[in-house]
């Protein structure tokens, strides 16, 4: 009887503990004396069993002390701010005991360790999601739609604001915006990479010349050049900025063929 004592209470608080830590984690507030509420909820949990207490009133109980907790361990302004925290712990509450209920209707009665691994599992698929949809936005917030035009053409791309590019040309004086070669390839298809690399093609591109850049390449000089126009969001058009051609594989971090610079975007 203490075992199971001891290992109800310390599922509850375990799986408590880690509810509290997703409800912090997506509605971007810090959990106070989470391990105090944490340890309160599996107390409650392990009591009410105790009592010959009607369905409905059990559910009652038990939503009056997720309350609680959530008041104990958020700080909200405002009813919409409180009703938004705990209907996402109740949420992340629904999520681990469906998760639990359906093992149990899988395989049985299961013991602590199975449990345990379980709800561990359930967390941390549930903060990458979480993550993973944070990192998305957070790089779509970020993210322009880049008209360029050059060479007689009109090409439309994806471009991440890189808020540390503040650099500027030292020959035309211009902030520079890094592309990739899909982009360069796409302006200047006549000219092959081989050619590119051997630097022999200088004459066929608008104001090409070469620029060090510390940040990309580890100081290597990189080809940079003059379009007629970049236009932002279909809004904002640039005359004449300096695109320079980069190998670094930012594309791959950012979701985007173009690095624009701050001072592009904001008109420093």
């Amino acid at each position: 009887m203490f075992i199971f004592v001891e290992q109800t209470l310390i599922l509850n608080f375990f799986q408590n503990a880690l509810i509290l830590n997703l409800t912090a984690y997506f509605v971007k507030e810090r959990a106070t004396l989470w391990f105090l509420n944490a340890l309160f909820g599996a107390l409650i949990a392990l009591i009410v069993p105790l009592f010959n207490l009607a369905s409905f009133s059990k559910i009652l109980l038990q939503l009056s002390v997720a309350c609680l907790i959530v008041c104990l361990s958020f700080k909200f302004n405002s009813i919409k701010k409180f009703l938004f925290i705990i209907s996402t712990f109740f949420i992340f509450t629904f999520i681990f005991g469906g998760c639990c209920l359906a093992l149990e209707q899988a395989i049985g009665t299961y013991p602590l360790f199975v449990v345990s691994i379980t709800s561990l599992s359930i967390f941390l698929l549930v903060k990458f999601v979480l993550f993973y949809h944070n990192r998305q936005q957070r790089i779509k917030s970020f993210t322009y739609s880049v008209k360029i035009k050059a060479n007689g053409k009109v090409i439309e791309e994806n471009g991440y604001l890189d808020s540390g590019n503040v650099l500027l040309d030292s020959i035309t004086k211009s902030p520079i915006i890094f592309v990739n070669y899909k982009v360069f390839k796409q302006l200047y298809s006549d000219i092959s990479l081989v050619s590119l690399l051997a630097k022999s093609s200088e004459d066929k591109i608008n104001c090409a010349h070469y620029i060090k850049v510390n940040s990309v390449g580890s100081g290597s000089k990189i080809l940079a050049f003059v379009v007629d126009e970049i236009v932002l969001n279909g809004e904002r058009s640039i005359k004449n900025p300096t695109l320079a051609l980069t190998f670094s594989g930012f594309e791959k971090s950012f979701k985007a063929n173009v690095l624009l610079n701050s001072q592009i975007v904001f008109g420093a």
